[in-house]
């Protein structure tokens, strides 16, 4: 089936519409009768695309996170060296969420609304994500003849750091200035912690 096609389909469109009214409005405060509303349908239909509310919540979140690993790498091919492996995780995670700004929300603000085993599956795709970021400051540390214990901490700071951009308010700023200020500054973060014996 053509991709079009597939995009206007009724659980593309039911993703969709979910996406952006649990990102606007909140989880909590959007039930499946104003989704169906919001689509146009019967809150019964609803249950022939999924099978409920939470499981919806789980397969959008799941499925941003998989999408964002995948063009991470897919971005970090041909990369040769630590540094130009590190701009492109911070060009890929950027781009991603200027074009995913709703889906980010979901991953970073509704992870909470998950079940236990949900949560359990959306950490091992965060760790898969940030496992990417790791071996780079891992590559970092060990070109510099560093040991780098402090990776883990560092790793954890600079995710945080760029989950957390989405959050500026009143900053007016191009793709490519966003880009390189948040590699200017995870760069500081990487130096500080190699040069702070303390934080290994």
């Amino acid at each position: 089936m053509p991709a079009a096609a597939n995009a206007c389909s009724p659980r593309d469109r039911l993703l969709d519409a979910a996406t952006e009214l649990f990102a606007t409005r909140g989880y909590q405060a959007i039930g499946l009768r104003d989704l169906a509303s919001h689509l146009g349908l019967r809150a019964g239909s609803l249950y022939h695309h999924i099978e409920n509310k939470q499981c919806l919540l789980f397969e959008l979140i799941e499925s941003t996170l998989a999408d964002l690993v995948f063009d991470t790498k897919r971005c970090m091919k041909g990369a040769r060296t630590p540094e130009e492996r590190l701009q492109r995780f911070v060009q890929a995670f950027v781009r991603f969420n200027l074009a995913h700004a709703h889906r980010v929300q979901l991953v970073t603000r509704e992870y909470v609304n998950l079940s236990h085993e949900q949560q359990l599956q959306i950490d091992a795709l965060n760790r898969s994500h940030a496992s990417i970021l790791s071996g780079i400051i891992a590559s970092e540390c060990a070109r510099d003849g560093r040991q780098g214990g402090a990776i883990g901490l560092v790793t954890h700071a600079v995710i945080g750091m760029l989950y957390g951009h989405a959050q500026w308010r009143g900053v007016q700023v191009s793709e490519q200035g966003l880009t390189q200020a948040l590699i200017t500054f995870v760069t500081g973060i990487i130096e500080s912690a190699k040069n702070n014996s303390n934080m290994a």
